[in-house]
């Protein structure tokens, strides 16, 4: 017969089961988003049903991740819900205005999501694999997320940016800018030129850096944390 310490353990063991393997999908998919669709040659109605597949499947997954947080979990699907709707919407009704609310929202999700990761990879516990992929998931996604905000100034002001190798219009362009922009790689191919886009540049080149040092400080003092505590046990 099992306990209930049995059956407390069991559940343990297939939430964090779930929360890695949401969490790999997560990553996968994002991965996908930044580094695969931006690589392919084909058509642009093609690369758009693409990208919208991936999306609806990296939203799920984020949302997914808080699976074990109900609060966390029913905050980030109210939020992200809209956003997945509107994804679809330009396929049965196209419009400038629909294209709007759904880059706006996928912002927000975006934002929503990343709170969720941040929440998952500093809560109490051992630093551990899941925790890395999330941190790494978070900055992938961050970069996303300035791409959406990019995309959406040069709708309100297509004079925005300048750029040597034609038009900036798609995500797939903006999300190329925004991480040359994160890692301050900077090509001078695509440069801002609207006060707002030279404000999100530098919010975005600041942001980068400063995640990745405050990430490394936070998991180490984490560590050590934790290990001093199982020292004095």
């Amino acid at each position: 017969m099992k306990t209930p310490v049995h059956h407390k353990a069991r559940a343990l063991i297939v939430e964090t089961w779930q929360s890695q393997a949401n969490l790999s999908l997560f990553l996968v998919m994002l991965v996908v988003t930044v580094f695969v669709l931006p690589s392919l040659e084909v058509k642009r109605d093609r690369i758009q049903l693409f990208a919208d597949l991936v999306y609806s499947v990296v939203l799920i997954s984020g949302i997914a991740i808080a699976w074990g947080r109900r609060r966390l979990f029913a905050t980030a699907a109210v939020i992200s819900a809209p956003a997945l709707v509107m994804r679809w919407m330009p396929w049965i009704a196209p419009g400038v205005r629909i294209e709007i609310w759904s880059e706006a929202l996928s912002l927000v999700s975006a934002v929503a999501i990343g709170y969720v990761l941040l929440a998952q990879v500093f809560r109490e516990g051992p630093i551990n694999a899941m925790r890395v992929q999330g941190a790494v998931a978070a900055y992938l996604l961050l970069g996303v997320a300035y791409a959406y905000a990019y995309q959406l100034d040069s709708r309100f002001n297509p004079a925005a940016v300048e750029s040597t190798v034609g038009k900036v219009t798609t995500l797939l362009d903006w999300i190329y800018y925004s991480f040359c922009t994160l890692s301050t790689l900077g090509y001078g191919d695509i440069v801002p030129t609207s006060r707002l886009s030279r404000s999100l540049a530098i919010g975005e080149a600041v942001t980068g850096q400063m995640y990745l040092a405050i990430l490394i400080a936070r998991l180490v003092a984490m560590e050590v944390s934790g290990k001093t505590g199982r020292d004095a046990e």
